[in-house]
């Protein structure tokens, strides 16, 4: 989710936003399902192109939620990426231009195990930008770092890092690999096969669009999402009020966690946001869920710690 105020412009493919602050103006090229010039590589959408260097080019999303550093990770490693690692003053600049509002700092992917920083891939720390009190060391020092913005003072520290407590709570980034175009091979033709695997029920909706849905245990918002693509499958999204009303049929009377972010356009599969059915008093926290007491409706969570019921969705056969 990409919280700032843009001019764009399109040319070869790509959407370049130009982003003005006070110290800088910086190109970040956005990729949604448009293939790199260079190698057909891409970023799904809701997630953003940033190259450092022609040779350094990864996904990022800013996720605008406040979560402790471990449950930071969980939502990263569910959406297939990790805290991001910096490696250069370019790449650590382009960071600054994704938030509209940086006053909590966000989480990194670098933390202190046994008295020396390590990034999250175990890639070296050959590059730092720490802040003049940084890092804090002895009896007051902390282990999980966070990129510094905006400051309780007013004043801008733009692209340093902090250490801070792991259980304060946060803003997120995540970073994953350029996606490859794949070549999906039909099943055989000679034997139709099921239009779901096993534990998967299918239903089609309007316009004959089919998909299957299996109901998982309860878990972490961040655990389901990874349980659901370990399946090849995304935790639900929801485009109808058909659909809608299926899930909470499925779901009985259980709380189900929804795959969306409030506040974002995309859900966490990258299709479009194009129906919502928030409860009006309960849509200004960050992580969706469907409450069955309020008939099908959805609320928001602060805690992406809680355990809910999660449901799992993938096209089916026929699609």
């Amino acid at each position: 989710m990409i919280n700032v105020k843009v001019q764009c412009s399109v040319e070869n493919n790509y959407h370049q936003v130009f982003i003005r602050s006070k110290f800088a103006t910086f190109i970040l090229l956005l990729v949604q399902k448009h293939p790199d010039s260079k190698n057909g590589a891409y970023c799904a959408d809701g997630w953003s192109l940033v190259c450092s260097n022609e040779n350094d080019c990864s996904c990022f999303q800013y996720v605008d939620g406040y979560v402790r550093y471990e449950i930071a990770e969980q939502i990263c490693n569910g959406f297939g990426g990790e805290l991001p690692s910096i490696h250069s003053e370019d790449k650590n600049k382009f960071l600054y231009v994704f938030p509209d509002d940086l006053r909590r700092g966000a989480w990194i992917g670098l933390r202190r195990v046994n008295n020396s920083f390590i990034w999250v891939d175990e890639s070296d720390l050959n590059y730092a930008s720490w802040n003049d009190d940084a890092p804090t060391n002895g009896a007051n020092s902390s282990d999980c770092v966070h990129y510094v913005g905006y400051e309780d003072e007013g004043y801008i520290v733009p692209f340093k890092w902090r250490d801070s407590p792991c259980t304060e709570l946060r803003p997120i980034f995540c970073e994953m690999p350029l996606s490859k175009p794949t070549t999906t091979v039909p099943p055989p033709t000679t034997q139709q096969p099921d239009p779901c695997p096993n534990n998967y029920t299918e239903r089609c909706f309007q316009n004959n669009v089919c998909y299957c849905y299996s109901v998982k245990q309860k878990m972490y918002w961040g655990d389901g999402i990874a349980a659901c693509r370990n399946e090849g499958a995304d935790m639900i999204s929801i485009h109808s009020s058909e659909e809608n009303s299926f899930i909470r049929e499925i779901a009985g009377s259980e709380i189900v966690w929804i795959g969306c972010l409030y506040n974002s356009t995309y859900w966490v599969d990258g299709t479009n946001m194009n129906y919502e059915n928030w409860l009006s008093s309960y849509n200004s926290h960050n992580l969706g869920y469907m409450s069955f007491e309020y008939s099908g409706y959805w609320r928001g969570s602060i805690n992406i710690g809680e355990y809910m019921t999660v449901v799992c969705k993938k096209p089916t056969y026929r699609n």
